[in-house]
This record gives C-alpha cells, structure tokens and sequence, in this order.
C-alpha cells in the first residue's frame, strides 16, 4: 500500500475511532444508557475503573482518536526530510493506543467481568491504528500527496 493510501486509512480509522469513544463519552457524561446487546456497557461503564482522575476513559480515548487523526491529517504537509519524524509520532501513539487498549479489554475480561462491544470495536481499531502505524514507519518512501490535474 502507497504511503497515502496508508495515511488515509489511518485517518479514516481513527475518525471512526473518535465516533465511537466520543459516544462513549457522551453517554457516560449523561449517564444514559449505552445501546449494547447485553448488560456488559453499562457495567463496564458504571465500574470505578471507568474513570482516571475523576474523568471517563472514553475521554482520553477520544483525545487519543483526534490526535491521531490530526497527526495523519497534517502529516502530508510537513517536509519531506521530516517525514520519518511524523512517522515516529504516529508509531509512538499508535503503541501507546494498543496497550492501553489491551489493558482496558484486560479490565472487562478479569476485573468488571463484562463486555461492552463499543470497548471492543475501539480496542480493534487502536490495534488496526498500530499495525497500520508500523507500516508507515517501515515505508522509506516520503509522504507526498499527488497533485490533482
């Protein structure tokens, strides 16, 4: 795959990523119920562990999404001898992303006992995001978007 190519699907996933946690967020913030197909959300949106300092998880993983989203976005447009820099950036997040996920999948599966799928889907696309992120900074080639003729 192309390095845009690659860098559009990065962007595109962590804009669904965003959706996702930003509901999360919101639905958390309002204390409503999470459309889920079992109990596991609200039970895993309910649990202490679902809040760092008083704030919801979901928050940091909605900041997570857009800064990763932003990096991608900005990223065509930085110099070509800064490209590797931008990748590095991008595999940095995109590590810290995957293990915090598989921590919080840990959570549900051996602390709250319960699943939510919203969790799940996140937790998949910051594993995609990592994976993706670590083709980036293999590619030697430097980001450079076509000009549309």
């Amino acid at each position: 795959m192309s390095a845009v190519n690659l860098n559009r699907v990065m962007f595109a996933l962590a804009a669904v990523g965003l959706v996702i946690a930003g509901l999360l967020w919101y639905w958390h913030a309002q204390n409503a119920d999470i459309p889920c197909t079992n109990a596991g959300c609200d039970r895993v949106a309910q649990h202490p562990t679902s809040r760092l300092f008083g704030i919801p998880v979901a928050a940091y993983g909605t900041l997570f999404y857009l800064t990763f989203a932003l990096l991608c976005a900005i990223r065509p447009s930085v110099p070509a001898d800064q490209q590797r820099f931008m990748a590095s950036l991008l595999l940095l997040w995109g590590i810290v992303g995957f293990l915090v996920s598989v921590y919080l999948i840990y959570l549900e599966l051996f602390v709250i006992r319960a699943i939510c799928q919203w969790c799940v889907a996140s937790a998949i696309i910051a594993t995609a995001l990592f994976v993706l992120s670590v083709l980036a900074w293999r590619q030697p080639q430097a980001l450079t978007i076509p000009s549309e003729a």
